[in-house]
């Protein structure tokens, strides 16, 4: 049984992510702080490449100029300083490449964390373990958290059926990405045991 999360449990693991990845955290700042806008290919680029690398988003190396183009196309600052939700969709639905929707969300989290929850298999799997457990929220399967708004509204549900609403979306992800990451490792390695966590 997975433990019900509580403000000092996401603290906790909070400062578990912070130590392991200060570093990368550390550099995808500096590198926001230096490119704020997306309207510049050569910025783009770099963001896309270096986010790409660091977070993991598994973009092929021969479609990361593609995807940068398209973001610098998009025009797509206002929303994310409006925190739209349209903002996930247009970056995903990049023409000639697979839908990205993890890049997408980190994208836009990077640049707006108070606005965006992150999609990633860590998250996905949190949030259904939890669902499966206590039935927090209004989707069936990991699969329906492929679409952006249902992501949004299963983590704003898990945050208000555990009382986390003082807690920012950035918070939420690292505990989920920790989380999820442990319940995956315990599958892999001992079936049927929750993780410690």
């Amino acid at each position: 049984m997975l433990p019900r999360p509580t403000v000092l449990l996401v603290e906790a693991e909070c400062k578990a992510f912070d130590l392991e990845n200060w570093l990368a955290e550390e550099a995808l700042g500096q590198l926001r702080a230096q490119f704020p806008l997306n309207t510049d290919i050569r910025h783009v680029l770099l963001k896309v490449l270096v986010l790409n690398k660091l977070y993991g988003t598994m973009i092929p190396d021969i479609e990361v100029e593609t995807v940068a183009k398209h973001i610098v196309g998009l025009g797509i600052d206002p929303l994310l300083a409006q925190g739209s939700l349209q903002a996930v969709t247009l970056i995903t639905d990049c023409p000639n490449v697979r839908q990205y929707l993890s890049f997408a969300s980190k994208f836009c989290s990077w640049h707006n964390p108070t606005a965006y929850p992150i999609y990633d298999g860590n998250v996905r799997e949190c949030l259904s373990s939890y669902q499966k457990q206590d039935s927090f929220a209004q989707f069936r399967n990991k699969e329906d958290l492929y679409y952006y708004q249902k992501l949004f509204d299963a983590v704003l549900a898990f945050s208000s059926h555990y009382g986390l609403n003082s807690l920012t979306f950035k918070q939420l992800d690292k505990f989920m990405y920790r989380v999820g990451g442990q319940i995956l490792k315990a599958r892999k390695g001992q079936k049927g045991q929750a993780p410690a966590i």
